[in-house]
């Protein structure tokens, strides 16, 4: 029996591919770009770009458009493009470099057939069955994809002789590659609508052909998130992306008398916090989005969460933050003091009492009063207060109006990114002394409760409430977590009528989280955040409170990770992840877990529904995404299990017998190690069933342990 255990397993191995750059959805980097010189592609690979998609748009001179992703991590691939080849050479390159086609371009240059191309070397996991064909009538197509039992991953039609031609490239649609798929000739937007509509799955290429006409390529989709538009201006793709948090998997531009345009197909490239947010603001009522961004870095680390972070918006009130840190630069220099004492106008050019600098400050970053703000304004000039945006590197951020004296008929300028520069050269010192004044003169929720943020339908501090009372957290930590949690902010909102009321919210700042290390000490991490919602009309509170609601889930993560480093606690988890077995002769085997999963306790593995008397073996692993480098899960299809699938890296596997009534279990204790605490161990099932399929072998569902426990 150990024998056949080995023959599976090293079958399965086998099965295990590389994804498709058009099946991935890692968040990447991402590039796309029209009219691109062939010099200037050169330039993009020196840069360690890799193309994925290429379209020609002029010979003479050579004019691309190309999209691409960065050659490293979970896309990096041995790869080569050729431009202006005939048949023959780009043959020969394909020979050269034992590679394979992934995208080709056929254009007739004067009756001679010519190409562009993309390829990656087809060995190790790229390596497949594969073919390509050129010159072909659409019969020829069919007859193709039938008899190699293929999937087309490029159907590209060309005039030649004006016939209509095809070039073709196909993969075997077997073993990890099967997939169900389809193609459509010539249909229109409204037939590939209707025939998604009907048959589900995801457009995978699509090629124009004519007015409202495109060859489109169509595949299953079992999880991917994806778009596809019709038509676009250059300028619209680019938004599309950004709003979307997009990457071109396939883009095709043709020429209409308005110029160019283009017909792309986008994969969702967010990270799992970037779709959270931004789900948020896909919730929002019609009539309550504009354009709509969001961007959380930890300062001198990583972005963590970005959509349209260089979009330019009007600020609104949060550009109050630039007078701010311009007038605590002028105290920290030692030109101005605290105490200076400026008159604050009663309105615009009417002259009313002196306050205090400090006063000033205070009113017009916490109750956001436009008249200490232009009393700040007048004091030290706002072209004085603009330069200091162009010291801290804000290259987009621009003062345009008098705030207090004059509405935005030529807006205030700002980018997250820039806002983000912003707090992170005052966390970074450029206030020297007057850092913590710039923060404690903000808004920041303290001591009435994290009243954050200004609109959405919670506030950070009920929902660390909500978090502290799951934990079981005392009330004292909860509000000892509390007092060292710092969220300084800068909320904005403007209204600007033109005929319709308009409006323009923002919010960001900065945030100091109260993490503890493994000794119990605090180790505060440090963050800047900032969302925006640009020029959107009718459904102000909606508009605001979807803005607020995203924010809130921008920073949750970062808030509610550092609480579980208070509570010395952390919960464990048993999961029965998304998929069931499949069947043998006594039903599907099944999989459940009970017990405490916590270091010092122990879970029971229990399967059922398998026959009597049967082998099994307990199989446990460490991850279900990859399996050495491949995708999890393995369709045990092609080696004799249909519906089967292997989801977890099976690292060990507890062998045994199962009971007259089918079932076994086997108890598994963790050691009394904090190291273990937030490891997660996944677990599945194998049968030897030889009645249940060609294999002789059934799996059961898989289940995730996620390790808790207090420290």
């Amino acid at each position: 029996m150990k024998h056949t255990f080995l023959l599976t397993f090293a079958a399965v191995t086998a099965l295990l591919s590389a994804q498709d750059d058009r099946d991935r959805q890692t968040p990447t980097a991402t590039f796309w770009s029209p009219g691109m010189t062939a010099t200037e592609v050169t330039n993009l690979i020196n840069d360690g770009w890799r193309l994925t998609d290429i379209e020609i748009e002029t010979t003479s001179p050579w004019s691309f458009t190309v999209a691409a992703v960065p050659n490293s991590g979970a896309y990096a691939k041995a790869w080569w493009y050729v431009y202006g080849v005939t048949q023959a050479q780009l043959s020969s390159s394909l020979t050269t470099n034992n590679a394979r086609l992934i995208d080709v371009e056929t254009y007739d240059d004067g009756g001679t057939i010519r190409y562009a191309a993309i390829m990656i070397s087809n060995t190790g996991a790229d390596a497949k069955a594969w073919w390509w064909y050129t010159n072909q009538t659409t019969a020829q197509v069919v007859t193709n994809v039938n008899n190699n039992n293929g999937r087309l991953v490029c159907l590209d039609r060309y005039t030649t002789g004006g016939n209509d031609r095809f070039t073709t490239v196909m993969i075997s649609n077997t073993g990890a590659d099967a997939r169900s798929w389809g193609y459509l000739f010539g249909a229109s937007a409204v037939a590939i609508d209707n025939n998604l509509t009907t048959n589900g799955g995801r457009v995978y290429g699509l090629d124009r052909v004519g007015t409202d006409s495109y060859d489109t390529i169509v595949i299953d989709n079992p999880s991917l998130g994806w778009w596809y538009y019709f038509n676009k201006t250059s300028t619209e793709v680019t938004e599309l992306l950004q709003q979307n948090i997009g990457r071109v998997a396939d883009i095709e531009r043709h020429t209409t008398i308005l110029g160019p345009r283009y017909n792309v197909v986008v994969l969702d490239n967010a990270n799992t916090l970037e779709k959270t947010v931004r789900q948020e603001f896909f919730a929002a009522l019609p009539g309550a989005l504009g354009d709509y961004g969001f961007y959380l870095k930890e300062i001198n680390g990583p972005v963590l969460a970005q959509m349209r972070p260089d979009t330019v918006f009007e600020p609104a009130s949060t550009m109050k933050t630039l007078y701010h840190v311009h007038a605590l630069k002028r105290v920290a220099n030692g030109t101005v003091a605290l105490t200076q004492l400026i008159n604050k106008p009663t309105s615009c050019g009417v002259p009313g009492s002196n306050q205090t600098l400090s006063t000033l400050l205070r009113t017009m970053m916490e109750n956001s009063d436009n008249f200490s703000t232009l009393a700040v304004g007048n004091y030290f000039g706002l072209t004085n207060i603009e330069n200091t945006a162009g010291v801290l590197g804000m290259p987009s951020t621009s003062i345009n109006f008098t705030i207090g004296c004059e509405g935005p008929n030529n807006e205030n300028t700002m980018t997250l990114r820039d806002l983000a520069e912003l707090h992170e050269d005052v966390a970074n010192g450029y206030l020297g002394a007057q850092r913590n004044n710039f923060y404690d003169l903000m808004a920041n929720g303290q001591p009435d409760g994290l009243n954050f943020p200004s609109w959405g339908t919670q506030t950070l501090s009920s929902r660390i409430d909500g978090k502290a009372l799951a934990l079981g957290m005392p009330n004292a930590i909860r509000d000892a977590f509390k007092d060292e949690l710092l969220v300084a902010y800068k909320p904005g909102g403007i209204a600007w009528n033109t005929g319709t009321q308009h409006y323009y919210f923002a919010e960001g700042g900065f945030m100091r989280v109260p993490f503890k290390n493994a000794s119990g000490v605090i180790t505060p991490r440090e963050y800047t955040f900032g969302v925006f919602n640009y020029d959107f009309a009718v459904q102000e509170v909606s508009g605001r409170t979807v803005m607020g609601d995203a924010e809130l889930e921008l920073v949750w993560n970062c808030v509610s990770a550092a609480m579980d480093t208070w509570d010395n606690y952390t919960a464990g988890a048993l999961t029965t992840l998304l998929g069931a077995g499949c069947a043998g002769s006594n039903g599907t085997p099944s999989h459940t877990a009970t017990g405490t999963p916590e270091i010092g306790q122990a879970v029971t593995y229990r399967l059922a529904n398998a026959p009597s008397f049967a082998v099994c073996g307990a199989m446990f692993g460490f991850d279900n995404v990859s399996w050495n480098g491949a995708p999890l899960p393995v369709n045990l299809a092609p080696i004799g299990a249909p519906g089967c699938l292997l989801r977890i890296d099976a690292v060990i596997t507890d062998a045994a017998f199962t009971s007259l009534t089918g079932t076994s279990q086997v108890t598994l204790p963790f050691a009394n190690d904090p190291a273990l605490i937030g490891r997660q161990l996944f677990t599945q099932y194998l049968v030897v069933d030889p009645a249940a399929n060609a294999l002789g072998i059934t799996f059961s569902n898989a289940v995730r342990t996620t390790i808790g426990g207090w420290l």
